[in-house]
C-alpha cells in the first residue's frame, strides 16, 4: 500500500486503486482496531452490485491475450435457451452465492481460439473467487467473431 494524503492509503495495483481508504493516524490505534472482539458475523453485510460483478468479469476477460473486445449481442437466442440476456457481452446468473457466466467475445486474428477460451475461463474464475469472494458454477465462452 502507498501512503496518500491526510492519513489515507492507496492500494497500488488493486481493484479500486487510487481510492482513499481511511487508516489509523497513530500505530497504536491500528493495533486496537486489530484487537476488536466483535464477531465477524455481527459486523453487517457486504453486497456487490450486479454491474460491479459484470465489470470484474469483463475486465478479467479483456485482460487475456487474444481477446479483442466483448461482442455486442443482437439476437435473443440466449433467452430462448433459458439463459439471461447478456449485456455488454456478459450474461450473469447468481443463485445462492454461486455465479454462472456466459461471455461473448471477439478474438484477434491468428489467436488460438481454444487457448483464448481456456485463458478467459481461468482469468474470470480467479477474478470471481479472489476479488469478489464468490463461488463459480460455470463459465461459458462463446467466440462470436474475429477482428
Amino acid at each position: 500500500m502507498m501512503a496518500g494524503q491526510n492519513g489515507t492509503s492507496m492500494g497500488a495495483g488493486m481493484p479500486g486503486a487510487g481510492v482513499p481508504v481511511p487508516v489509523a493516524a497513530f500505530p497504536d490505534q491500528a493495533e486496537d482496531a486489530l484487537r476488536d472482539d466483535t464477531p465477524l458475523d455481527q459486523l453487517g453485510s457486504v453486497r456487490i452490485a450486479r454491474r460491479v460483478l459484470r465489470t470484474v468479469v469483463e475486465q478479467a476477460a479483456l485482460g487475456v491475450s487474444g481477446v479483442a473486445r466483448m461482442a455486442a449481442m443482437k439476437s435473443g437466442w440466449p433467452r430462448r435457451l433459458g439463459r439471461p440476456l447478456p449485456r455488454y457481452g456478459v450474461g450473469l446468473a447468481v443463485r445462492e452465492g454461486v455465479v454462472a457466466v456466459d461471455l461473448y467475445l471477439v478474438v484477434t486474428p491468428g489467436a488460438s481460439m481454444v487457448e483464448v477460451g481456456s485463458g478467459v475461463q481461468e482469468a474470470v474464475g480467479a477474478a470471481i473467487e479472489h476479488i469478489l469472494g464468490m463461488d463459480v458454477g460455470a463459465i461459458n465462452v462463446y467466440i462470436q467473431d474475429v477482428a
